[in-house]
């Protein structure tokens, strides 16, 4: 990616462009907004790039370095996960409908169909789109979150697991799923909380940093910030949340962003044996937030 073209943002929460000196990761520049704290990629890869990127190569498997590849190889743990995040739901009405926005390879998707919901989701990448119709045999809309085919306050539910943080543009996310919620309707983000213990301890050398997947590093503060000012009022936001992963998958995810960590625990690992795939659900410093949108008289 040496001659990526970049270019500079402003800041995505408050639109300030003052910043603190930048610390630098894989070629890339991490800023901190002096008003808000945000931190976030500058300058970054021009957003036709990450569409193209995210549209043929995210999820390939000639490019197994990225979480999108490591994250079709993983459907029973996606799965365990996706009934997790159900719980926080319910039972759904009468033909409710929800949409899962970057679906990935579907698991959620599925998950909530099984649970009764009229569930389809949205995915950006022509690959991953396929696994999850085939595979999954679910409802997938291949194309940019911002270019959905369909008519406003059409979903009961959205949900953006792992997704905002991708976005190039945040803000344009989230309009579209104003748009697309019914009046009353619930949004549901998970994205990294990078005011957790963890993050904050490791610093640059946490596997969530890593650019140019993640472009945007969100707190409690700036993530109900943000929601805010898009028009949403957040009734739930939690801190942290429960996974379902192996340690194989783990070290899958940083090897490329932390190759000395990766080399440690591996010598570790490696002698676990089946251990080593066996499926864990573990607190991690992921932020779940659930909000619903402001009517619009009310909207700020």
């Amino acid at each position: 990616m040496a001659d990526l073209a970049l270019i500079q943002i402003r800041c995505p929460v408050c639109d300030d462009d003052r910043t603190r000196p930048p610390f630098d990761k894989q070629g890339f520049s991490i800023v901190e907004c002096r008003t808000c704290r945000l931190r976030y990629v500058n300058p970054r890869p021009t957003k036709a790039w990450l569409d193209a990127w995210y549209r043929h190569e995210y999820f390939s498997s000639s490019h197994e370095e990225t979480s999108g590849a490591q994250h079709l190889q993983q459907g029973a743990i996606k799965t365990a996960t996706a009934r997790l995040r159900l719980q926080l739901l319910g039972p759904p009405g009468s033909n409710d409908r929800l949409a899962d926005m970057g679906c990935g390879g579907g698991f959620f998707v599925r998950a909530a169909a099984a649970d009764g919901w009229d569930a389809i989701g949205i995915e950006p990448s022509v690959e991953a789109a396929r696994s999850a119709a085939r595979a999954q045999q679910v409802r997938v809309v291949a194309g940019r979150l911002e270019a959905t085919p369909f008519a406003d306050a059409r979903f009961d539910v959205i949900t953006m697991f792992d997704v905002l943080e991708h976005v190039f543009c945040p803000r344009t996310c989230l309009a579209e799923a104003r748009r697309l919620l019914a009046p009353g309707g619930r949004l549901v983000i998970e994205t990294p909380n990078m005011a957790g213990w963890l993050p904050r301890l490791m610093g640059l050398r946490h596997p969530w940093v890593r650019p140019p997947e993640h472009l945007t590093y969100f707190t409690p503060p700036t993530l109900r910030r943000l929601l805010e000012q898009c028009g949403f009022q957040v009734e739930q936001l939690h801190g942290s949340s429960r996974k379902v992963l192996t340690p194989d998958y783990v070290l899958a995810l940083i090897a490329r962003t932390n190759p000395l960590v990766t080399a440690l625990l591996t010598g570790t690992i490696g002698r676990w044996g089946t251990l080593s795939r066996y499926p864990l659900t573990i607190p991690l410093a992921t932020m779940l937030a659930i909000a619903r949108p402001i009517p619009q008289e009310r909207s700020i």
